[in-house]
């Protein structure tokens, strides 16, 4: 269609956003119907305290949910996965090569003490003490539980991809790792110096986390096995603010950085590397930089800073479908865990939560009655899945959502996953200001589109695979979203087709 047609992610978005308004309709009758459980259960202990229920037996069950003991779960963990042997004996000297080497290093010490700046184009405008029209980059983070806390000991050079070189079903990308096999993945790279990863639909991918929360060095290769397997070309063509978060010149330098290293042969020549010189400061740097600013509540927190909203202390959450989807899956977590019950997400991931406390089985109680095996998720959950709680002190009110926020309930409102559904809309358009929008636009590569044409006027606009130059301008008659009447609600898109030609 040209170079002024805006294309779309692999899937469809008109197909995710139909998805998601069943599921959106789905989740709010289920919510009802817990709110209703709820009263019958509140009823039943106010009889219990009047005496009106002496005999147990009427009791029992909500005795019974009252005395179960929670089951907390962490990422897998079986020994002897669980230990290991630091590199350095001693830790102040590990931090000590860590603070030394973000010092000298100009770029991690940018990254280490400022925010990227967002792209700013000619148009953007302020609203306020607030800019609007910019695009802020963002990252997908890592979960702090699945840092190491040293470098490891290494055995071995290279740890490469994940996937099953000869694989015999094309169509399904077979793992080199089975479901339940996510220590093992994880051992493999805390064994390595260096973990081999690479552009894949985009730019920034969660295997690089992966890689250096293990305490290796993610090497960049070519997407093309073909072309000359250094750093510095592999990760020399990516735009200016994608992997923003990320220390690019220093990556692009590990070719010429580690001698002994031949990234084609997957192979390290441990005495020319400087294992315990040049290489231990380098992971050691990286490492400590990782835990500090790039894990899901650094992430957190770097959305609500980046948008004015650091002291933010109750945030919702929207999207409209259900299914994997890193960014959002990620950003959840690391609100969550920065806020507990106070970052209400609504639709409820459900691969995110472990099962109920008291379930006899996967499928768990009706609260979970869409939990998934590992096996059902994209890249069988490693990382992401069943680290949340969602009982107890840990259970997310998603009951009134739409009255809730007409009620300003809460202090900012995120669509973290734009491409995929924006429910509410028209009630979040009436409530809340400009300044108090967040839209994360986390798909894989897909250059500008509407999106971040038209929402980046709206609010925040947070964009991971950002592309250089600047969106697109949209005929007025594009740029109505301001007007409940002819926005989106969850029921549709906001434009009929999903890629659209700018004259």
């Amino acid at each position: 269609c040209g170079a002024a047609c805006v294309t779309r992610v692999s899937v469809a978005g008109a197909t995710y956003r139909a998805q998601g308004a069943l599921e959106v309709e789905r989740q709010l009758e289920q919510a009802r119907l817990e709110e209703d459980h709820l009263d019958v259960a509140a009823a039943v202990a106010a009889a219990r305290r009047t005496s009106l229920f002496p005999d147990k037996r009427h009791t029992r069950p909500f005795e019974e949910a009252e005395e179960a003991a929670p089951r907390v779960l962490r990422a897998p963990c079986v020994p002897p996965h669980c230990d290991f042997e630091c590199a350095t004996h001693d830790a102040r000297v590990e931090r000590t090569m860590a603070a030394d080497f973000i010092a000298r290093d100009p770029e991690l010490s940018r990254l280490m003490h400022s925010y990227p700046e967002p792209r700013v184009c000619g148009d953007d405008a302020s609203d306020g003490t607030q800019q609007l029209g910019r695009v802020y980059p963002i990252f997908l983070g890592v979960p702090a539980e699945d840092v190491v806390g040293c470098v490891p000991r290494k055995y071995r050079g290279f740890q490469g991809g994940v996937r099953e070189p000869n694989a015999k079903e094309p169509e399904r990308r077979a793992y080199r790792f089975g479901p339940d096999e996510e220590a093992d993945y994880k051992r493999a790279y805390r064994e390595a110096y260096f973990g081999i990863t690479k552009r894949k639909a985009g730019w920034d991918c969660l295997r690089h986390y992966e890689i250096l929360a293990a305490g290796a060095l993610p090497f960049f290769v070519p997407e093309d096995s073909s072309e000359k397997s250094t750093s510095a070309h592999a990760i020399g063509g990516a735009p200016a603010l994608a992997l923003a978060h990320w220390p690019k010149q220093l990556l692009a330098s590990f070719g010429s950085l580690f001698p002994g290293v031949d990234a084609a042969t997957r192979s390290v020549n441990a005495t020319l590397l400087d294992a315990d010189g040049t290489y231990a400061r380098v992971a050691a740097g990286l490492l400590a930089y990782l835990r500090t600013r790039l894990t899901t509540t650094a992430l957190a927190d770097y959305v609500l800073t980046a948008s004015g909203h650091r002291d933010a202390r109750s945030v919702l959450i929207l999207s409209s479908h259900p299914d994997p989807d890193y960014q959002r899956d990620l950003l959840i977590h690391g609100l969550r865990t920065r806020l507990g019950a106070r970052a209400v997400d609504f639709v409820r991931p459900p691969h995110l939560y472990a099962p109920a406390p008291g379930s006899d089985d996967v499928a768990g109680t009706t609260a979970n009655s869409h939990f998934k095996a590992n096996e059902d998720l994209y890249g069988y959950g490693f990382t992401y899945a069943h680290r949340l709680r969602d009982d107890g002190a840990f259970a997310v009110d998603r009951s009134r959502i739409e009255q809730r926020i007409r009620d300003r309930e809460f202090d900012v409102v995120i669509y973290a996953s734009v491409h995929r559904g924006m429910p509410f809309w028209p009630a979040v358009w009436a409530a809340y200001d400009r300044t108090e929008r967040i839209f994360v636009d986390g798909e894989d590569d897909h250059g500008w589109c509407v999106w971040s044409a038209a929402l980046r006027w709206e609010g925040f606009y947070f964009m991971r695979e950002l592309p250089d130059g600047c969106p697109p301008t949209l005929p007025p008659a594009q740029l109505n979203l301001s007007d409940p009447v002819h926005a989106l609600s969850f029921h549709g898109p906001f434009f009929a087709d999903d890629a659209v030609a700018f004259s």
